[in-house]
């Protein structure tokens, strides 16, 4: 069974279309990059999976569910580090770890602390005090911190020097 399947997918603002007819399938342990201009979809894909928008057309299966029919338990099986959302600025990360808890029945706490530790974030500093690599390394460790079934990782090193990009991908291969 595909992890992720998209059929025809098709979406639309106003005039313009973001995605025509896009048709993909992930199988468990498969992974997918998906490349293009700035505007041609890309982060619409990642928001028609994740149930944010509805495409005009086309079907979505997320686990072996059509996509309509995902519960907020079937979203627990899924990771997300999207390049346009995150936690308020206002949070610590001890703030986050709480809603984490709440969120996901699965969340490894020790592991997310661990790469808190390796990755040198502060526990206490408030978000919007966070350099671009830190919030970027907080957005990948949220994402897999949790036994994700599915990863959607939406430019995740976006703006991020060689070093951080490197140890933001190291997380990616971390034993969660």
């Amino acid at each position: 069974i595909p992890r992720l399947k998209l059929v025809n997918v098709t979406k639309r603002y106003g005039s313009t279309v973001a995605n025509d007819a896009i048709s993909l399938e992930v199988m468990p342990g498969e992974i997918l990059s998906v490349l293009g201009e700035n505007g041609a979809g890309k982060s619409t894909i990642f928001h028609a999976v994740l149930g944010l928008i509805r495409p005009d057309s086309g079907k979505i299966t997320v686990l072996g569910k059509d996509s309509q029919e995902i519960t907020a338990k079937d979203k627990q099986k899924l990771g997300a580090a999207l390049s346009d959302s995150g936690f308020s600025g206002n949070l610590t990360i001890q703030d986050i770890i709480s809603v984490l808890e709440k969120l996901y029945d699965d969340f490894n706490k020790n592991f997310f602390m661990k790469q808190v530790e390796i990755f040198g974030l502060p526990y206490k500093k408030k978000l919007k005090d966070f350099s671009t690599g830190m919030k970027a390394k907080l957005k990948v460790l949220i994402a897999i911190s949790h036994q994700a079934k599915l990863l959607l990782l939406d430019e995740p090193t976006a703006g991020l020097d060689v070093v951080a990009r490197n140890e933001v991908c190291l997380l990616y291969t971390s034993d969660a």
